[in-house]
């Protein structure tokens, strides 16, 4: 994993929990020989990232699947706003989900030697409606779950979501039914 991953991660502990607990997740893991600090091109075991969470889920008495969804919704507005071309010109979440794989991956790659990101692509396709089908070795399916709740906040508007095929569950990828509303005015 990227260390651009590693360092989203230790912006969302240190903003939601404070550099004391950074600190002291940093003095209690046990990362591989080369961290920390991440830099953000080099790559890092996901082991690294786990441990993160995991220390971080012992200190915050949070599961460490709700922190990795959490993560996944902390990382979205803040890729919008380093990256701000992957949203320009797209005018709704089923739009940029659909980028997510040929354009954002691709140009992933193309920026961090040896990014391995995962496989999204969006199928059944209709203008509130689609199938998101990811795979990944990693098995981060949280993580996608609130990168898609940050899309909603996006582009402001409410998200369900059913999972209806887990890789945790044996199987070659996750499938989730999602919808896009407009939010309920207040």
């Amino acid at each position: 994993m990227k260390g651009v991953i590693f360092n989203l991660l230790e912006s969302l502990v240190i903003d939601r929990f404070g550099d004391e607990i950074m600190e002291e997740i940093y003095e209690k893991a046990e990362f591989s020989a080369d961290a920390p600090p991440f830099i953000g091109p080099e790559t890092y075991p996901d082991s690294d990232l786990i441990a993160i969470v995991s220390l971080l889920s012992e200190k915050s008495n949070l599961p460490v699947d709700d922190l990795i969804y959490e993560f996944g919704k902390y990382m979205l507005p803040v890729l919008a706003d380093k990256y701000p071309v992957f949203f320009q010109d797209v005018e709704s979440p089923i739009e940029f989900l659909k980028s997510v794989n040929d354009i954002i991956h691709v140009e992933v790659k193309k920026l961090f030697d040896g990014a391995t990101p995962p496989l999204v692509t969006v199928a059944n396709v209709n203008q509130n409606q689609a199938e998101i089908h990811y795979a990944s070795e990693r098995k981060l399916c949280r993580l996608l779950e609130g990168l898609l709740e940050g899309t909603a906040d996006h582009f402001d508007k409410n998200i369900s979501y059913h999972h209806k095929q887990c890789m945790k569950d044996g199987f070659d990828d996750c499938i989730l039914n999602i919808e896009f509303n407009e939010p309920v005015p207040r």
